[in-house]
């Protein structure tokens, strides 16, 4: 398990993960600090990220988004929406990961600025199955947390939902009951949906989802166990002038080798 955000402002749209990635094998359980989950779309203002089953079949998450930008040719290339995306990443993705016999669920968020459009938008792709849904249209705002995000969200909302919800209901509280306990407790003490400036500028954005990541993964460091998540970060954001990177841990071979072309 590891986390993925992604935060649709007004100004923009800021994606951002953990690098951990944990490989089973016959003598227990692997965990390195350097796997890539948060990659750009070939040459288009679309991230991706991803939490869950890292591979299918020996297919990882980055060859899967690299074969699918290999079946985009010509001006197609550059006019694909983000709803494009997704649905192209799901039908050259899916049938490699039904295929393999892997059950386990790989979530990607996909997020970009489609062409002509002034505002971003969020689809999300869920393995082996191909199901693909929009999180975020134009001119919404929106906050997306998947993976290990309980005490991101127990800061976001001013408490744990689910333990709340559960321990109400364990008391004897109805679910409407319940329901009315947990919106008053995240109307008094969120610090998320009710304090947050949605109209924030980029680079703000920018701090606050590095500061989500660092919560996560500083939490599960002081917890017993091999936490789940961990650094370095990996951050990307997307306006309307395209994609920048801001932390990119995992440079491409070619750029850190010095095999590329010359620039």
């Amino acid at each position: 398990m590891s986390i993925a955000i992604c935060f649709v402002a007004r100004t923009g749209i800021v994606m951002g993960t953990d690098s951990r990635v944990t490989t089973t094998g016959p003598e227990g359980d692997t965990r390195e600090d350097a796997y890539p989950k948060l990659v750009q779309f070939g040459t288009l203002p679309v991230g991706m990220a991803m939490v869950g089953a890292g591979s299918y079949g020996g297919r990882d998450f980055r060859s899967l988004v690299a074969e699918t930008w290999r079946t985009c040719r010509g001006p197609e290339a550059t006019s694909l929406a983000v709803q494009n995306v997704a649905e192209r990443f799901a039908a050259v993705a899916g049938p490699i990961a039904r295929d393999s016999g892997n059950t386990t669920d790989m979530n990607v968020l996909v997020a970009g600025f489609s062409p002509g459009e002034a505002f971003g938008e969020l689809w999300e792709v869920r393995l082996p199955d191909g199901q693909v849904t929009q999180q975020a249209r134009p001119q919404s705002q929106t906050f997306v947390w998947r993976g290990r995000a309980d005490a991101v969200k127990t800061l976001w909302w001013g408490a744990n939902l689910g333990v709340l919800r559960h321990t109400l209901e364990s008391h004897g509280l109805n679910h409407q009951a319940a329901t009315a306990v947990m919106d008053d407790v995240k109307t008094a003490a969120a610090w998320g949906p009710e304090r947050i400036n949605w109209g924030m500028p980029l680079t703000s954005a920018v701090d606050l989802i590095r500061f989500q990541l660092e919560v996560q993964i500083q939490s599960e460091r002081f917890l017993p166990g091999r936490a789940a998540c961990g650094a370095p970060t990996q951050l990307l954001a997307i306006n309307d002038a395209g994609l920048h990177w801001v932390d990119r841990p995992f440079e491409p071979i070619a750029q850190v080798s010095g095999i590329g072309p010359n620039p």
